[in-house]
């Protein structure tokens, strides 16, 4: 009747402030910790021309963005975890979500697909498959989204208020995923990606979401001319600004700083991010 959610494995060795953070926090009470990272888009650009001219899907800045949070969690498996009934669990697969907007009856609706093992997969792979999760959102064929909206419009806002937090507690606390739902298993992964480039925003934040407690999730902005210093001389370069969100019992100073210097370190050379 249960199948289990997430596949991971109790954390058994953890430093005292990560005990600490997760004592003195709980759901709904925020633990968001917020970030920015500049990005000197000039190498990027130019290996997407590049590869845009090799590959039939396109490739955006948003599969680049994966591909190097994939990494940057391989580096960093504590980036990679699931907190469950204050007690982390680390993840065995490196799975990350990404937004995808569409049309519903002529209103904006938003949905989102998940990349399974995105540190194997290469940025053709992944673009192709976010591009077909993406191209069955759109045209209404996704099974899943499907199941869903047809459970969710059934439920009033308070009923839905109490059936997500039972949700929450059966797939993540207990860690159960019932068949008779028919839920795909952990769809939200451990970091959630969204592009808000696409509406002319040059950053943003996002809030953590308690329903897929997912620790991270970051805002993709659109790639602007900004003057920088390069050499002790003001220059013009193309410069994406994600903003991050975290969760601070997962990820305090220390550990953003290791993974935010990696993930940059990886979208300025975009070489890395190839096989």
């Amino acid at each position: 009747m249960f199948q289990k959610n997430i596949e991971s494995y109790p954390v058994k060795k953890m430093p005292t402030w990560r005990k600490l953070t997760m004592a003195m926090w709980r759901p709904p009470v925020d633990p968001s910790a917020y970030g920015t990272l500049d990005i000197d888009m000039t190498k990027a650009n130019t290996l997407l021309e590049h590869l845009r001219s090799k590959i039939a899907q396109k490739l955006t800045p948003t599969h680049l963005v994966l591909k190097a949070v994939a990494l940057t969690m391989k580096k960093y498996p504590e980036m990679n975890v699931v907190l469950r009934r204050n007690r982390l669990y680390q993840r065995e697969h490196i799975d990350i979500f990404t937004q995808v907007f569409f049309k519903d009856a002529g209103h904006a609706d938003l949905s989102g697909a998940k990349v399974r093992d995105a540190d194997q997969k290469t940025l053709e792979q992944i673009a192709e498959e976010l591009g077909g999760q993406a191209s069955q959102i759109k045209k209404g064929n996704d099974p899943n989204l499907k199941k869903t909206k047809s459970l969710l419009q059934m439920l009033t806002p308070r009923l839905l208020k109490w059936f997500l937090r039972f949700l929450g507690f059966l797939t993540f606390d207990l860690n159960w995923r019932p068949k008779f739902l028919k839920l795909p298993p952990d769809p939200f992964g451990a970091v959630m990606i969204s592009n808000v480039g696409v509406f002319g925003l040059k950053f943003g934040f996002a809030p953590l979401t308690p329903l897929s407690r997912a620790p991270v999730v970051i805002v993709v902005g659109e790639i602007t001319d900004q003057a920088v210093v390069q050499n002790g001389q003001i220059v013009a370069r193309p410069i994406m600004t994600l903003g991050v969100t975290a969760d601070h019992r997962v990820m305090d100073g220390y550990l953003g700083g290791l993974t935010g210097g990696y993930l940059k370190e990886l979208l300025e050379n975009p070489e890395k991010l190839l096989p």
